[in-house]
């Protein structure tokens, strides 16, 4: 992709906080994509005034047919009950509740989807559909790299990121998964 001219220079791309690649792509039309977790499309409804499925939509990458079609990724977002809580019990009834039908359908209406299997998937927005969709067709689920990593480990990865954009070699590409394998071995 880097090699196709997909993307910008990498010291552009290095240089851009995620509001000005989405500023780019979703209000001044200085890109054509950006690549965000589906957190962005609350905001792009929210902040951006866009519609969603008319004004901007989400794809599958890579393309269907490409070897990856079995494996979606998606976003970590947790709830822990810990052991320590003051109430536990009220913390399992509302970890509970958030898997409810009620909950599920208050999260849609805010532009978010539930893993719970009482989501009504038609009251969802057409991107967060589009979105379910693909992750339900996955015979895997993978969870977004940087949201499970540990602290250093996280760290690591977002630098030999940066790495790889600067030089994206086969020979670099080694030394980079060398790096972040030998910061893994600690972590874990």
């Amino acid at each position: 992709m880097l090699k196709a001219n997909c993307c910008d220079e990498p010291n552009t791309m290095l240089a851009l906080n995620w509001d000005n690649s989405v500023d780019a792509a979703l209000k001044t039309g200085d890109a054509a994509y950006v690549l965000m977790g589906m957190w962005l499309n609350t905001r792009a409804k929210t902040e951006y005034g866009e519609t969603p499925g008319v004004d901007y939509s989400i794809f599958q990458f890579p393309e269907m047919g490409m070897g990856h079609d079995d494996v979606s990724m998606v976003d970590s977002k947790e709830f822990n009950l810990l052991s320590t809580a003051k109430n536990v019990d009220g913390a399992a009834a509302f970890m509970t509740y958030m898997l409810s039908k009620d909950a599920t359908a208050i999260l849609a209406e805010y532009g978010m989807a539930s893993p719970s299997t009482d989501a009504d998937v038609a009251a969802y927005d057409p991107v967060i559909q589009k979105s379910v969709e693909a992750v339900s067709a996955a015979n895997e689920v993978q969870f977004v790299l940087g949201d499970l990593l540990p602290g250093d480990l996280g760290g690591e990865y977002r630098v030999q990121i940066q790495k790889f954009l600067m030089d994206p070699s086969d020979e670099n590409i080694d030394a980079i998964t060398a790096a972040i394998e030998a910061v893994a071995v600690n972590a874990y």
